[in-house]
């Protein structure tokens, strides 16, 4: 029994999947696609993705210097799925700023929190994804996967 895996391999088309579809992904574009923060925003009072929060992302530089990194918005999935980019990450601690308030605001809810910030060891290679439960009155996070 002989098995060759390059000639098996080069059979195979990695894909990821995505809102539209799959989008095949090469094995050269794997170190550079690495991901790194990522964020996921559910609204528990409709029980649905909270759509265009915006977070942004600081990293601790020594005592008290918070860098501010990246900002990005919410997805309609209520999703971000590269909050740091590949190159500027690194083992450190991480902050992440969600405005939550212009999202009640924009439904005529009023908020008990105009902000919420959720504080994070991270480990360069590691990829953590952020889930954040919301509701009006009190929220939920978690390392995700």
């Amino acid at each position: 029994y002989h098995c060759t895996m390059s000639s098996s391999w080069e059979r195979i088309r990695l894909r990821v999947e995505t809102k539209e579809g799959f989008e095949p992904v090469s094995n050269n574009s794997v170190s550079a696609d690495v991901r790194t923060i990522s964020a996921h925003i559910l609204d528990t009072t409709v029980g649905q993705a909270a759509a265009n929060v915006n977070i942004t992302v600081y990293r601790l530089e020594g005592e008290n210097n918070w860098q501010k990194l990246s900002e990005a918005t919410t997805n309609q999935d209520g999703r971000v799925n590269q909050l740091v980019p590949a190159t500027g990450y690194k083992s450190g601690i991480y902050k992440l700023h969600f405005d939550v308030k212009p999202y009640h605001t924009e439904r005529g809810i009023s908020s008990f929190y105009p902000f919420i910030e959720i504080v994070v060891l991270c480990e360069q290679g590691q990829h953590y994804h952020i889930p954040l439960l919301l509701n009006p009155f009190g929220y939920t996070t978690y390392r995700g996967t």
